[in-house]
């Protein structure tokens, strides 16, 4: 069977025969395309003789088609408008579209109503998230900007801006608190119902596990070899059974804040632990899309805010 390039005539010689047939007239088409007549005599001839059939005759010194040419100029045009229109909406893709990754819980809980304001404010700009938990490869994925947590210190070919610092806290509803009451010192709260994000959740990520296990023993308590209570791997969801009182999770302070704002989930005890663990803005140092730019100072201006 013939390849593509076997079936095919050479691509020069059809866009030398699509300027010739436009002007009709070799001299015109060699002045558009930066060569010469001779060059351009030479590519209608290989065209010819890949096609076995004559596309111009001269008559009184003027060029015209022939019926071959005819029939053959409009699907020339055709395919090339298509390949064209395709390149330009590839270029404006590239210059306009933004992807940016972050957990599902960052991207549920926070990012997306960073991006609706963004949004609003630069309708031009198309955004693609990636909600993963798991690690993302910014240079081999195809990711602009990541919310990520970790070491990147020893990547140069990143570029990183801390964002917040961790710290995690219990929380529940107010409905809660108001019914089940005796939170006073942490160590109330093993007398609770304690629900937690299954390990799971850590299974893709190089991020240490944040548990009630290592919470407990930030606050000298030594809690049971197995803390009971409902596991969901899956954050937001873990949030949503705190807001209708199935118990008391833990809250990443960045992650819970507008929660906490609007009264939906309250703090019962001021104990926290203050992890060393701390969250970044990630880019590639190659990026210098202006859209990537301002998404990026959008972010930061929301996470300023949000400290």
């Amino acid at each position: 069977m013939l390849n593509l390039k076997q079936q095919l005539p050479p691509l020069n010689s059809l866009v030398t025969f699509e300027a010739a047939a436009r002007h009709l007239s070799f001299t015109l088409a060699a002045d558009e395309l930066n060569v010469t007549q001779a060059a351009v005599s030479r590519q209608i001839k290989t065209l010819e003789l890949h096609l076995a059939t004559t596309l111009f005759t001269r008559n009184n010194r003027r060029l015209s088609l022939t019926p071959a040419a005819h029939k053959l100029l409009p699907s020339i045009r055709t395919a090339f408008g298509l390949i064209i229109s395709s390149v330009d909406e590839l270029h404006h893709i590239d210059d306009t579209t933004v992807t940016i990754s972050a957990t599902i819980a960052f991207s549920t809980l926070k990012l997306n109503r960073w991006l609706t304001d963004f949004q609003n404010h630069y309708p031009e700009i198309d955004v693609r998230v990636i909600a993963t938990d798991r690690d993302i490869d910014l240079q081999n994925e195809g990711v602009d900007l990541a919310i990520g947590c970790g070491d990147y210190g020893q990547n140069n070919q990143l570029k990183t801006t801390l964002l917040f610092n961790d710290e995690v806290f219990p929380v529940c509803s107010p409905y809660y608190l108001k019914t089940h009451g005796g939170l006073n010192l942490p160590q109330d709260l093993l007398q609770h119902q304690l629900l937690h994000l299954d390990g799971e959740h850590w299974r893709d990520l190089s991020w240490q596990a944040i548990d009630w296990q290592v919470w407990f023993n930030s606050q000298s308590i030594t809690p049971p070899t197995r803390v009971k209570g409902l596991k969901i791997n899956n954050y937001p969801l873990l949030m949503q059974a705190v807001i209708n009182g199935q118990g008391i999770a833990l809250g990443w302070r960045h992650l819970v804040s507008d929660l906490l704002q609007s009264g939906e989930l309250v703090q019962p005890l001021s104990a926290s632990l203050k992890s060393q663990r701390a969250y970044y803005l990630v880019q590639s140092s190659e990026c210098s899309k202006p859209s990537i730019k301002k998404l990026a100072d959008w972010i930061l201006t929301c996470a300023n805010i949000a400290n």
